[in-house]
């Protein structure tokens, strides 16, 4: 599996989008069709019609929801592959998980940003790249751009990673996107 890059998320994402926009108004046309075929039916009774569409607001509106889970299962797998690569190959043996443990617990407990970017160059500067990681991740995960940068400047390869999710982090939370969610699978008004 390569490596993800800025502008290949930011393509996957919003092609994930148009895609998903483009099945829902699939979606919502064909009930918009069989919808006047049920109504023009001469030989239906009006409960009957109003049986029929009732189900077919049903089955439209599951199709809809089933639409939105897979694109927000899509956008979710995303992240979290771009997470995984932000993290970089990791060692599974036990040291390695006990360090990466305890440097995680010693990130979580600095709660100011001039002291993670304080703590962080040292790191840096010890070769602790456990704890810089740890460090790093917390600062972008906080928001905290200064230390971010130095982190990413201290480990090139995260880099791009780093700007993939903060694009997911602009573009897949938000008013815009659940705007976008809303409009875009929200059943046909009868």
């Amino acid at each position: 599996m390569s490596k993800s890059t800025p502008l290949s998320v930011q393509n996957a994402f919003n092609s994930a989008l148009k895609n998903s926009q483009e099945s829902a108004t699939s979606i919502k046309e064909a009930h918009r069709i069989a919808r006047q075929a049920i109504k023009d039916d001469p030989m239906t009774s009006d409960l009957a019609k109003r049986g029929k569409l009732d189900s077919l607001a049903y089955e439209t509106k599951a199709k809809l929801d089933g639409l939105k889970a897979d694109q927000a299962s899509f956008v979710k797998g995303l992240r979290d592959k771009v997470e995984k690569e932000f993290r970089g190959d990791q060692p599974s043996d036990a040291a390695s998980v006990v360090s990466r443990r305890d440097a995680a617990d010693r990130a979580r407990k600095i709660t100011d940003k001039r002291e993670v970017m304080e703590v962080l160059q040292d790191a840096i500067a010890g070769n602790d790249a456990d704890f810089a990681h740890a460090l790093g991740v917390k600062a972008r995960n906080n928001g905290w751009v200064d230390a971010a940068e130095v982190y990413t400047g201290a480990f090139p390869d995260t880099a791009g990673s780093a700007e993939a999710l903060d694009y997911l982090d602009a573009n897949a939370s938000g008013a815009g996107y659940n705007m976008f969610n809303s409009m875009t699978f929200s059943a046909p008004q009868d």
